[in-house]
C-alpha cells in the first residue's frame, strides 16, 4: 500500500449560494471523486471560504460518501447492482429524497470546534484523521450544513455587457479580489453564467481568466466562486 491525495473541489451554484445555507441544508449533492487505485480514505482536510473576504464562524459539516457498487450477498447468485446514488434533493434545502440508502459507505462529522480559530482570516480549516472509509467502485461524497453557512459576495462585473468568449481580463468593482479569489477558482455570475476560470488575480480591480469568458456576462452581475469548499483527502493507495 502506498498514499496518495485527492483534492475534491465539488461545484456550489452560485445562484444558491446567494443566500445563506442554514441547518440541514444540503451544501453540494454527490459529487463523483476519481477513485482508481484506491482502496480506502484514511483522512480529510475540509477547507472552508470566508464570507465576503472574511472568515465565516464556522458551524459543523456533515460529508457523506457513497458507492457506486452495493454488494447483494443474500440474493444467492452472490452479485452486486452497480448503481450511482439518487440525489439527496434540493441543493440549499433539507434532505427529501430517497433511494441512496444502500450507497452510503462513510459518514465523516466535522465539528464547529475542528475548525482553525480566525488566523488565517480569509478561510478555515478542519483535520479529521484515523478513518476508514472503504472505496469499491465508483466514490461519491455530499455534504450538509450543521448551523449557518454564508458564502454570500458582493463583487461585481464593472465593464459593459460582453458576450461569450469576448474577453479574458476582467475589471472587478464593489469588493477588493484579492481577499476573495486565487488563482485556479471558477466563477459563475449570480445567475450561474459562467465567467471561467482565475489565472491570475492581478489587483483589487482586475481578474485574469485562463481563456476568453464561457458565457455572455452583463454589467453589474455579482460572482461567485463555486468552489468555496474543498476537501483534500488522504487515501490509501494499491499502487501501481
Amino acid at each position: 500500500m502506498s498514499k496518495i491525495f485527492k483534492i475534491v473541489k465539488p461545484v456550489m451554484p452560485a445562484s444558491i449560494q446567494a443566500a445563506a445555507y442554514a441547518d440541514t441544508e444540503i451544501l453540494f449533492d454527490w459529487h463523483k471523486i476519481d477513485a482508481r487505485k484506491i482502496s480506502s480514505i484514511s483522512g480529510i482536510q475540509c477547507i472552508v471560504r470566508g464570507t465576503n473576504g472574511a472568515d465565516q464562524t464556522m458551524v459543523g459539516i456533515d460529508l457523506f460518501f457513497a458507492t457506486s457498487h452495493i454488494p447483494t450477498p443474500s440474493d444467492d447468485a452472490n452479485v452486486s447492482v452497480d448503481v450511482a446514488p439518487t440525489t439527496l434533493g434540493t441543493t440549499g434545502a433539507a434532505v427529501d429524497t430517497p433511494g441512496w440508502f444502500n450507497n452510503l459507505c462513510g459518514h465523516v462529522a466535522i465539528a464547529s470546534g475542528d475548525f482553525n480559530d480566525g488566523d488565517l482570516i480569509y478561510l478555515n480549516i478542519a483535520t479529521k484523521s484515523g478513518l476508514d472509509i472503504p472505496v469499491n467502485g465508483d466514490l461519491y461524497v455530499a455534504a450538509v450544513a450543521k448551523g449557518a453557512l454564508d458564502f454570500r459576495c458582493t463583487a461585481t462585473v464593472n465593464e459593459s455587457n460582453f458576450a461569450a468568449g469576448a474577453q479574458t481580463v476582467i475589471t472587478i468593482a464593489d469588493k477588493d479580489a484579492t481577499l476573495l479569489w486565487a488563482p485556479g477558482d471558477v466563477i459563475h455570475a449570480v445567475d450561474d453564467a459562467v465567467l471561467g476560470t482565475i489565472k491570475t488575480v492581478d489587483s483589487a480591480t482586475q481578474i485574469t481568466l485562463t481563456k476568453a469568458n464561457v458565457d455572455a456576462i452583463e454589467d453589474d452581475d455579482v460572482l461567485y466562486n463555486v468552489s468555496p469548499i474543498t476537501l483534500v483527502l488522504s487515501c490509501e493507495s494499491w499502487g501501481g
